[in-house]
């Protein structure tokens, strides 16, 4: 298989399931601390070097151990959407799983950095890094905001 579409494929992967909050919004309100933009500014760099250097700089793909990781931790990712379609609760988007803080956040920041391995990309695992850094510190701020229901601030507005 071509390294971009390898690339492609794993990207897809990781952004794909984000369309289902725009199908399947919560009942409450997602967080949004502020984080200040140097936090936000990392985290959408990060996003957007990941994604383009996947896509057109992938490497070569090579030790296909660094691909299962790869899909376990796209299907770790997965299946932590499914738990918030089960409950369309903002809040299961960053609530733990078992040990690990902020899952859903965690699962695709290392699926990049997994990616990165497996195609020997350094170029990647500095976008891997700038994304971790901005990704993982805006999820740790949402998941610590308090949670508000949505019908409660639309009943007093």
């Amino acid at each position: 298989m071509q390294p971009w579409l390898v690339g492609t494929l794993i990207a897809t992967a990781v952004l794909l399931p984000n369309l289902l909050l725009v199908a399947f919004p919560p009942h409450n309100e997602v967080p949004q601390p502020h984080v200040g933009i140097v936090f936000a500014a990392l985290e959408r760099a990060g996003q957007l070097g990941c994604l383009v250097l996947l896509i057109f700089a992938p490497g070569e793909f090579s030790q296909p151990i660094w691909g299962v990781l790869v899909a376990a931790s796209i299907a770790l990712y997965w299946g932590l959407w499914s738990r918030y379609l089960a409950s369309r609760d903002a809040r299961a988007l960053f609530a733990p799983f078992g040990f690990i803080p902020i899952p859903m956040a965690v699962f695709p920041v290392l699926a990049f950095a997994f990616a990165a391995a497996w195609a020997s990309s350094l170029s990647l695992a500095a976008a891997t890094a700038v994304l971790a850094v901005g990704h993982l510190t805006v999820s740790w701020k949402s998941y610590r905001a308090p949670a508000r229901d949505a019908r409660r601030v639309t009943r007093d507005a």
